[in-house]
């Protein structure tokens, strides 16, 4: 016996099936370009982006991967010479900084990931666009909010990787306070999460 879904039921489905579609599309664009394995496009994104001369502890959060992992990728992005490993003056610490290649190939990565998204907007007229960016900003929102309570309540070690690791900041408008993730991050921390 067949039943007739909610509008919320048809919704969430076929939100479901639209996210997946994405993630894969540009998933395989942005991976063609740093052909290091799934994590490398994120990690020289948000190298690019916030997270230049990085210690591999802070990396490792940001992709949600174990710290040898984190190392792993690391040795493969210094092999390909997009990224090297810079020792503090004390010798104590070191950081991850992308070269010029791997700026370049991160500036392409985002480029690939954002040409990737405009095709899936491109089946909406411009009038569309701005209610369909305010309803986003609404469910990033949530979801960081509940990946914030997550967070707070976990029992477990497993690394959640942070929403921005493959974001370009300036099209989320970050630095003028416009991010969805950033601003319920910030409301989130206030509140004690």
């Amino acid at each position: 016996m067949s039943r007739t879904p909610s509008s919320r039921q048809h919704a969430a489905n076929v939100l479901g099936a639209l996210s997946l579609a994405i993630a894969d599309r540009m998933n395989t664009a942005v991976e063609a370009i740093a052909a290091l394995g799934p994590s490398a496009p994120a990690a020289l994104a948000a190298m690019h982006e916030f997270l230049d001369g990085t210690s591999v502890t802070q990396l490792s959060s940001v992709l949600g991967l174990t710290h040898s992992g984190t190392v792993r990728l690391v040795d493969r992005l210094v092999a390909q010479g997009l990224a090297e490993r810079v020792g503090a003056q004390d010798g104590r610490a070191v950081s991850v900084v992308l070269t010029q290649d791997g700026r370049s190939t991160a500036e392409q990565i985002l480029r690939a990931r954002e040409q990737s998204l405009a095709s899936a907007l491109s089946a909406l007229p411009p009038d569309e666009i701005d209610n369909l960016a305010a309803a986003l900003d609404a469910m990033l929102t949530a979801v960081t909010q509940s990946r914030a309570e997550d967070r707070a309540t976990r029992t477990t070690d497993r690394p959640q990787p942070w929403l921005c690791r493959l974001c370009d900041f300036a099209a989320c408008g970050r630095s003028e306070g416009n991010c969805p993730v950033n601003n319920a991050n910030t409301t989130s921390t206030s509140r004690g999460r």
